[in-house]
């Protein structure tokens, strides 16, 4: 039996308005869908609505300097999450993280994750009261919103390759040592187990996600680094995101990476396939209204951006893909 280590988190079925009736005063900073689920419920309305939108630093530090210095709430997707991080984390205001869709673990990392001159830059430290996991509001997003989840676990399985190229290639910063593929692999074992669950949307696959999502944020904070779980995958995730100049569902973007690398890094591509198929994670560029072309020049620019950015030495560096044709880098995310 997994059992995970992390924030305090509450599970259960409409438990989110009990909190929001017992808090006072209270700043939300959300997207609009799952308020419009939840505001019906709630007695205590929150005195300052803020719609999450903007990861860039200097925004965030003019928004925490001007709101009112009470409880933070979170409620949404990562941008929700992290945006409500920051402010509590800057101002030392008691934070709740509701999160609306298991599609990342923001609500249980302690670092906001910041846009910044086209890259990711990872700042801050922020540790909730609480963080509830409520199923019905979950189940109150779209289907594709719910299996994208296994992203941010499924990347253990390219990240650890990574790691370990990393070390073999004397490029390693973290102390790469032979038992930390365990870390990694544990996880993958529990996602595949838990992934039909997810895709019917049981409570006990959404709850074993979310403790996926819990440990992994505990264990990042613990090791002082991301290793196990953020790798090539990752960086070809930023890289569409510079190329195309918008993004998708973060956990769906971040499997086609995984399926993207794993494949060229010969690193047991068809396990990766089997639990994004387990899951019913869409990965077809179709299905997720992305063309042939914005996925090819975002594949063909992950080398030179990874460099760029200076990103973890990992296969996002050294895989070549303008040598690779079109047809079998678009193979390995259409099937």
């Amino acid at each position: 039996m997994f059992k995970a280590q992390g924030f305090n988190v509450e599970y259960g079925s409409n438990i989110c308005a009990k909190r929001l009736d017992s808090i006072g005063d209270y700043v939300l900073i959300t997207h609009v869908e799952p308020w419009e689920f939840l505001k019906g419920k709630v007695k205590n309305q929150p005195i300052e609505i803020v719609e999450a939108k903007n990861l860039s630093k200097a925004y965030l530090d003019d928004l925490a300097n001007r709101l009112p210095a009470v409880h933070i709430v979170g409620l949404g997707g990562g941008s929700a999450m992290d945006t409500a991080k920051w402010v509590h984390w800057r101002r030392q205001l008691p934070l709740t993280q509701i999160p609306s869709i298991p599609s990342v673990d923001a609500c249980f990392t302690r670092m906001s994750a910041l846009r910044e001159q086209g890259g990711v830059i990872y700042d801050g430290d922020a540790v909730p009261e609480i963080v509830l996991v409520d199923f019905e509001l979950f189940r109150s997003a779209p289907a594709a919103m719910i299996t994208s989840g296994i992203g941010d676990v499924l990347s253990c399985h390219t990240a650890w390759f990574d790691w370990k190229y990393a070390h073999e290639m004397g490029k390693d910063e973290f102390n790469w040592q032979p038992t930390d593929p365990q870390i990694s692999q544990s996880y993958l074992t529990e996602l595949a187990d838990c992934a039909p669950g997810l895709k019917s949307q049981t409570d006990d696959g959404l709850r074993r996600l979310m403790e996926l999502h819990r440990d992994i944020g505990w264990r990042c904070h613990e090791l002082k680094h991301a290793r196990f779980e953020e790798g090539s995958e990752h960086f070809f995730a930023y890289t569409f995101e510079e190329v195309t100049g918008r993004t998708i569902a973060h956990g769906e973007l971040v499997s086609l990476g995984v399926l993207l690398m794993s494949k060229f890094q010969g690193n047991d591509y068809q396990g990766a396939k089997a639990i994004v198929e387990k899951a019913g994670t869409r990965h077809r560029l179709a299905d997720l209204k992305v063309s042939e072309k914005e996925f090819l020049d975002s594949v063909r620019r992950t080398q030179s951006f990874s460099i760029e950015q200076n990103h973890w030495f990992s296969y996002a560096k050294t895989i070549d893909f303008s040598k690779i044709s079109d047809q079998d880098i678009l193979a390995t995310v259409n099937w």
